[in-house]
């Protein structure tokens, strides 16, 4: 575990000194000297290549004060050759040091990994420790939260493995049973009564739901542990790929597009919200008229904007934000099957991209689901 900054004072920091000027090494020592509350262990070097020799013999340090100009290279070749022996899992606390200031060195510095910045000028007036202590504890925070987000990782990979390990021996014993029941409904109707017939006919049912369910959180693991890049996508192709896909499990059924937009995006998933959308509209589908389903977008200042509206029950609007709850569901299982999954999926998947999801509906007047996107020119952030 990394130190906070409340006991950096209990444990020595090692600071490795690069500098050929002993005036300016003999200030450095005299301001951490000055420095009671914490045990500074120094080492100097006075050229590149001693100080390349020092990390060739493994020696790790707390923090590298770098001189920007050496005799025999410039201080961001050391800084480079820090990084390149770095193992990823520790970020070094680095302060680059400079006798004329530059505002191109300066970030050139700082977006190659250096810590702090600081002029011999300001250090002259005593500005050196502090930044120092603050160059570290950054750098033990990055530490930190990188083990954090490895940790992280490890639970999500084994969350997934877990998940598609149940997956399987879960459903293996469901689809067992529902063949049975199959075979028994094939080869002794004859000998069952109308009560059996309707005890198998239950059976097979909920074992059809039951694998539905599995399904359904296995789909959910995967949003979280499911690599995939964001990217431009094309939402015109991939929504149309969707309805092909749709209108297998609805020949009458009227889904249509507009001219869609571009976003930057995770495209499987975002291809799942537009199946979770349709599915949905499908299955809550107006018994008296025929569904119409009609996805559009558009680019708005700073996002897309999604639209999936249809013609079905509609929603209450007491439940408008009900239905993103994780298994909430609206109908009974012998009115309108389902797992209450659909639109959580969805939620989370919106959510994974910055954007909001919400519907707008009342009931008998069909639903419009709303959901937002990054724009293609904000791709890079988020």
């Amino acid at each position: 575990m990394t130190q906070t900054a409340t006991h950096m004072s209990h444990a020595p920091v090692s600071i490795l000194i690069l500098e050929d000027g002993e005036i300016d090494r003999e200030m450095y020592r005299r301001l951490l000297k000055k420095n009671a509350d914490i045990d500074f262990q120094v080492t100097e070097s006075t050229s590149y290549l001693e100080a390349t020799k020092l990390l060739q013999d493994h020696r790790a340090f707390d923090c590298y004060v770098v001189d920007y100009q050496l005799p025999d290279a410039d201080g961001m070749a050391f800084v480079r050759e820090i990084l390149s022996r770095g193992d990823g899992r520790v970020s070094p606390a680095i302060v680059m040091v400079t006798g004329q200031g530059s505002e191109e060195v300066a970030v050139e510095a700082l977006k190659l990994g250096v810590s702090d910045y600081l002029t011999k000028k300001r250090i002259s007036e005593g500005e050196f420790v502090q930044p120092l202590k603050n160059a570290i504890e950054k750098a033990r925070l990055r530490t930190e939260l990188r083990h954090y987000r490895e940790a992280l990782e490890r639970s999500y990979k084994d969350m997934s493995d877990f998940a598609h390990t149940a997956s399987h021996d879960l459903k293996a014993p469901l689809r067992r049973i529902a063949a049975y029941c199959d075979m028994l409904q094939e080869d002794a109707a004859s000998r069952l009564n109308d009560d059996d017939k309707g005890i198998l006919d239950r059976m097979s049912t909920n074992a059809r739901r039951m694998q539905q369910l599995i399904d359904k959180l296995l789909a959910y693991s995967k949003i979280t542990t499911q690599q995939e890049d964001r990217q431009e996508v094309d939402l015109n192709n991939l929504v149309r790929d969707v309805i092909e896909e749709c209108a297998q499990e609805g020949a009458a059924d009227k889904i249509v597009a507009g001219d869609l937009p571009k976003a930057h995006a995770y495209p499987e998933k975002i291809r799942q919200v537009i199946i979770n959308l349709v599915g949905n509209a499908q299955k809550y589908r107006d018994p008296s008229r025929p569904l119409e389903v009609h996805i559009d977008g558009m680019d708005v200042t700073d996002h897309i904007l999604m639209s999936v509206a249809d013609n079905g029950i509609g929603i209450a609007p007491e439940y408008h934000q009900a239905i993103f709850q994780d298994f909430k569901r609206l109908h009974t299982q012998d009115d309108i099957e389902g797992t209450g999954l659909g639109l959580t999926i969805c939620r989370k998947i919106v959510q994974m991209h910055g954007g909001d999801i919400w519907v707008e509906s009342e009931p008998g007047k069909g639903s419009t689901f709303y959901f937002t996107l990054p724009h293609r020119r904000n791709g890079n952030s988020g």
